[in-house]
C-alpha cells in the first residue's frame, strides 16, 4: 500500500489518496478522499502482459502530479484509547485485536490513519493510532465506538 497526501499552504494535510494491490482479485483499488471523510474508491484490473510495478505506479501517477506525496512518520501523532482491562489475558488480547482490527479499518478508510501495536499494562487496555490530525480522529474514533460493542473505553488521549 502506498499512501499520499496533499497539504496545503500551512503544511497541513487535508486530503489522502492511497493505492493497493489484491493479487487474488487481479487488481489495483485505489481510494482518496478528504482527510476525515470516506472518500471514493476504483478498481483498476491487473493487466497480466505488464509490470506490475509500472501499472501501480501508472494508478497513483496523477496524485502525484497534482502535489499529493507520501508524508514522514514525524507527520503522524498518537492517539490512546484506553479501557480497563477484564484480567483474563485471553479475553483482553482478543478486545484489543478486535478493537484495533475495527479502528484500522475507519482510520484507513478515512484518510486519517491507522491502529500501531496496542498493550496491556496497569489493569488498562490501550490501542495506540497514528493519525495525521488528532482532532479529527478523537471525533471519528469516538462516533465509531459510541453505540458499538466498544463503547466501555474510559477515554481518549493524545500520547
Amino acid at each position: 500500500m502506498i499512501r499520499l497526501y496533499k497539504q496545503d499552504e500551512t503544511g497541513k494535510p487535508v486530503a489522502y489518496h492511497e493505492a493497493w494491490i489484491e493479487p487474488h482479485n487481479r487488481r489495483i483499488v485505489e481510494h482518496w478522499g478528504y482527510i476525515g471523510e470516506a472518500g471514493e474508491t476504483a478498481t483498476h484490473r491487473i493487466k497480466i502482459f505488464g509490470s506490475l510495478e509500472k501499472q501501480f505506479q501508472q494508478v497513483l501517477e496523477p496524485a502525484r502530479n497534482l502535489g499529493f506525496e507520501e508524508l514522514p512518520e514525524s507527520a503522524f501523532s498518537t492517539l490512546v484509547i484506553e479501557y480497563a482491562a477484564s484480567g483474563d489475558g485471553d479475553d483482553d488480547r482478543d478486545k484489543q485485536e478486535d478493537i484495533e482490527d475495527a479502528l484500522s479499518e475507519k482510520l484507513g478508510w478515512t484518510g486519517l490513519g491507522f491502529c500501531d501495536e496496542g498493550r496491556i499494562i496497569g489493569g488498562k487496555i490501550e490501542i495506540c493510532c497514528r493519525v495525521l490530525d488528532a482532532e479529527i480522529a478523537e471525533t471519528v474514533i469516538a462516533e465509531a465506538l459510541d453505540g458499538s460493542v466498544f463503547a466501555d473505553y474510559s477515554r481518549i488521549y493524545q500520547e
